[in-house]
């Protein structure tokens, strides 16, 4: 069931999507943020929006922003996608090919210098197209290169990749 997100949940957007991927808290303030427990959803903030939300029985609402994975919050690829051109911290750019390869292989090894191990926004030559997981070997005891793992959706794999075939 739905409902309005606590202390601890709006906490943990601050620190994902501002602190992390450097999202200015003035463009998180404009969105309602809702919980239904593994996932917090975010709405755009618009008059009478409580009162319509109140007359409903609603089960979920808006854009999925982060998704609980273990302990952890994961922001989602729509979400990095919508909010893609305030994504400053935690962005790795990738070239088509690069990005392409990701698709098909799900893994990218060579360490990126200046990003921190964890979460990160993949951007491509047309903007953030999604979410990816670095694992830094300066974190990683005995690795000597960094491994970048696709989060995208597996379903939106092949999709996409043909999209990027497209010479778009």
């Amino acid at each position: 069931m739905l409902s309005c997100a606590g202390s601890a949940e709006l906490r943990a957007v601050q620190e994902v999507l501002v602190e992390r991927f450097g999202v200015p808290a003035r463009v998180m303030e404009e969105w309602m943020i809702f919980s239904t427990g593994s996932v917090l959803w975010g709405l755009r903030d618009a008059p009478d929006l409580d009162a319509a939300l109140g007359a409903l029985r609603i089960e979920r609402t808006g854009l999925p922003l982060l998704r609980r994975v273990g302990e952890r919050w994961k922001p989602t690829t729509v979400a990095l996608q919508v909010l893609g051109p305030h994504v400053s911290k935690s962005l790795v750019e990738l070239t088509r090919e690069e990005l392409d390869q990701l698709l098909s292989e799900a893994a990218l090894r060579g360490t990126r210098e200046g990003v921190d191990q964890g979460y990160v926004a993949l951007s491509g030559p047309d903007g953030v197209v999604g979410c990816g997981l670095y694992l830094d070997p300066r974190a990683e005891e005995g690795k000597e290169e960094g491994l970048l793992c696709s989060q995208f959706p597996k379903a939106r794999w092949k999709g996409f990749s043909r999209y990027l075939q497209e010479e778009h």
